[in-house]
């Protein structure tokens, strides 16, 4: 996100307050000669004793008159401005096709534009106007910078209302490049699949990379949020520009029967960005379970399996099977697992199989309702060959920034250390075993890192470092 101008000024009277003004570029076309933009104003209004109306003014920064609010502006202060909305503010908010301190000589914005405003309490109310179209002098050689204010009065509309809150030099902000998406339920026969799309507003070609991955169900604080544990789709490099959009459409993408609810993560990185933008598309197909299983995995670890699963909700529920095959055919009951019964709470389970059978391991779990129903879960298969490769983290987040993990049949001098922009992370390596520690040399700040393994069938462990 790049924010354009100065910094916000605020001036407030007592029958009202105005916060976290913004305006965001939702996209640029060229109207030859002249440079159409559309962007959407936000902000939040207090009414504390009483507000009636609210104005919001645009200029370009070169146009921009930095006015001190004395009094209302009128036809003279605005005649450069690229336009001006007018808002009823008293009770529900909607736009007004008039200005009412100078409706001889300013007309504002009126048709084509929507409007939202939400509650937050009390006399507390966030306020949207969307489809916001200005027409910018010049072509659409650069991206547009644009300042606006916005100020609102209690007094019926005249010449010369008071002015008792205000907000000036709101810059505009870029939210480019812009991604959004949906999961396609496709009910009731499937499979999932994900529509797409990224877009910029820069007219000039740039290089970007997006990368996508399945969430692992585990709740933070009732959220969801991207981590370590995501586990990764695809990935795509690409060009972007304002002719040349990213579409997808009806993809389909790996999940098993019983992790349909969990969402997807888009993270996009370019040389030209400062930051990665991550994006969830989020999932709201309906499942039915009594269970929600969100993550079922295993990993071989030197001469055993540890399985481990994930729960995001609960009802009914008595305890978990875990089964093993060696055929995908016939199943043994290998122990069981007390489940927590009824919650909403992410719940975090794990069997070892400390004797795996030779070759391909098949597991399942079978969830056992508290009235006697019962539910399978997807198949998860663990090669143990003797030449099986072994990969796999001794926690995650890091403890005092040393990467601990176990490596089996494959050299350790193909393991690499990158930050999510894909730079590499220099790094020392000591070993115990079929246990390594990993140190990196630089002091690289907390974030998520990526160590691979070089090998045949390349293998990526996201790494969360404090």
């Amino acid at each position: 996100m790049i924010v354009v101008g100065l910094s916000i000024s605020f001036r407030s009277q007592e029958p009202c307050t105005i916060a976290d003004p913004k305006v965001e570029l939702i996209s640029v076309s060229d109207t030859d000669p002249n440079c159409t933009v559309n962007v959407t104003v936000s902000f939040t209004i207090d009414r504390n004793n009483g507000n009636k109306y609210t104005y919001v003014h645009l200029w370009t920064a070169e146009d921009y008159p930095g006015l001190d609010y004395k009094k209302a502006p009128d036809g003279d202060d605005l005649v450069d401005a690229l336009g001006t909305i007018a808002i009823n503010t008293d009770g529900t908010a909607f736009l007004l096709p008039n200005y009412g301190p100078d409706e001889d000589n300013v007309t504002p914005l009126f048709a084509g534009l929507s409007i939202m405003e939400e509650d937050l309490g009390g006399k507390l109310s966030k306020i949207t106007i969307s489809n916001v179209q200005l027409v910018v002098p010049g072509a659409c050689e650069d991206l547009p910078e644009l300042k606006s204010d916005i100020w609102s009065t209690q007094a019926e509309a005249d010449k010369h209302p008071p002015v008792h809150c205000v907000a000036t030099s709101i810059p505009l902000t870029i939210k480019d490049p812009a991604i959004t998406g949906e999961i396609n339920c496709n009910e009731p026969d499937g499979p999932r699949t994900y529509d797409l799309s990224i877009t910029t507003a820069n007219p000039t070609a740039f290089e970007v990379t997006y990368k996508l991955y399945l969430d692992d169900g585990v709740l933070t604080s009732g959220q969801t949020t991207f981590g370590p544990d995501d586990e990764f789709i695809s990935e795509s490099t690409v060009t972007l520009s304002s002719t040349l959009p990213i579409t997808k459409m009806n993809v389909a993408y790996p999940y098993d029967i019983m992790e349909s609810k969990r969402s997807i993560w888009v993270v996009l990185t370019s040389p030209d960005l400062s930051d990665p933008i991550i994006v969830e598309i989020i999932n709201y197909c309906s499942v039915n379970m009594p269970v929600t299983l969100t993550k079922f995995r295993g990993d071989l670890l030197e001469n055993a399996v540890a399985l481990s699963w994930i729960t995001t909700e609960e009802s009914g529920s008595s305890y978990f099977e875990v089964e093993r095959s060696g055929d995908a055919a016939e199943f043994l009951n290998l122990g069981r697992i007390q489940s927590k019964g009824t919650t909403n709470v992410t719940q975090h389970y794990g069997f070892r199989d400390e004797a795996p059978l030779p070759g391909n391991n098949y597991y399942r779990l079978k969830m056992v309702d508290l009235d006697g129903s019962t539910e399978r879960s997807a198949i998860v298969v663990i090669a143990n060959n003797a030449n099986s490769v072994a990969f796999e983290l001794l926690g995650n987040p890091v403890v005092n920034r040393e990467v601990r993990f176990v490596l089996k049949n494959e050299n350790p001098d193909k393991i690499t250390l990158h930050d999510i922009q894909g730079r590499n992370i220099a790094f020392s390596l000591s070993k115990t075993g079929n246990t390594f520690i990993l140190k990196p040399q630089d002091n690289i700040s907390s974030g998520l890192y990526l160590l691979n393994l070089g090998n045949n069938t390349r293998q990526t462990k996201k790494v969360l470092i404090r």
